[in-house]
């Protein structure tokens, strides 16, 4: 439970941690049927830390350079004895992810869970993780395709990275709003608009600073109110 609870906060060392000890124990007792789950949440647990440090992927959701497959890397994590004793569709499950995610490829890692299904999509934890997976998979790519564009063609976009436009162009707007990136979308025109860094939308400044404003008088007239009826009372 600790680890799940670790891994839902995103702490994926100290849930890792519990996993691991887990694993050993059962693993000592030669309970393999409960053992592989836990060695498979270790599995997933490196791989998202090793691909959020890759990606360097902040609490704001910044995402940064292209990762190398030793980034993320699991071949290491069980011996030779386990390596045999544990082998299967499950382990062959999750070191194909950890592939596709080395190589930021959302097509391969969309193929690998669409083969895997009953060992990756069974299970509720290592599911809904996967899904996390697979936005940052998305907003990476599409980060590197617009990269050097200050303006490009949102059906450009959608070709390049092999998804309907109308799903892409969703999220876009999503990550705009989320600030993964400066910039508009010109839908009318069908295209991206990406502003560099410094620059800044004025309006939207201006826009900020009226509602800004627009509070504080609702504050105080509601507080004048509010004490014109004491008084009336």
């Amino acid at each position: 439970m600790s680890g799940v609870l670790h891994c839902e906060e995103g702490d994926y060392d100290t849930a890792h941690s519990y996993f691991l000890e887990a694993f050993e124990q059962l693993d000592q007792l030669d309970e393999k049927e409960r053992a592989l789950p836990c060695l498979k949440y270790m599995m997933l647990c490196r791989i998202l830390d090793s691909l959020v440090k890759a990606l360097k992927l902040s609490a704001m959701g910044g995402v940064g350079a292209k990762s190398d497959r030793s980034d993320v890397d699991i071949s290491g994590m069980i011996s030779g004895k386990q390596g045999v004793k544990y082998a299967g569709q499950d382990i062959e499950a999750m070191s194909a992810i950890a592939a596709a995610a080395s190589r930021r490829s959302l097509k391969e890692f969309e193929e690998v869970t669409d083969k895997y299904k009953h060992e990756l999509q069974d299970d509720l934890l290592i599911k809904h993780h996967l899904r996390i997976l697979h936005e940052q998979l998305l907003e990476s790519n599409l980060i590197r395709i617009i990269e050097p564009y200050s303006c490009v063609e949102i059906s450009h976009i959608a070709e390049l990275i092999e998804m309907p436009q109308p799903i892409v162009e969703k999220k876009l707007s999503q990550m705009i709003l989320d600030g993964k990136f400066n910039g508009i979308l010109d839908q009318g025109k069908g295209q991206l608009i990406v502003y560099e860094e410094s620059e800044k939308d004025m309006a939207m400044e201006k826009g900020l600073e009226v509602i800004a404003n627009m509070d504080k008088v609702v504050s105080s007239l509601f507080v004048r109110s509010r004490a014109l009826r004491t008084m009336m009372v």
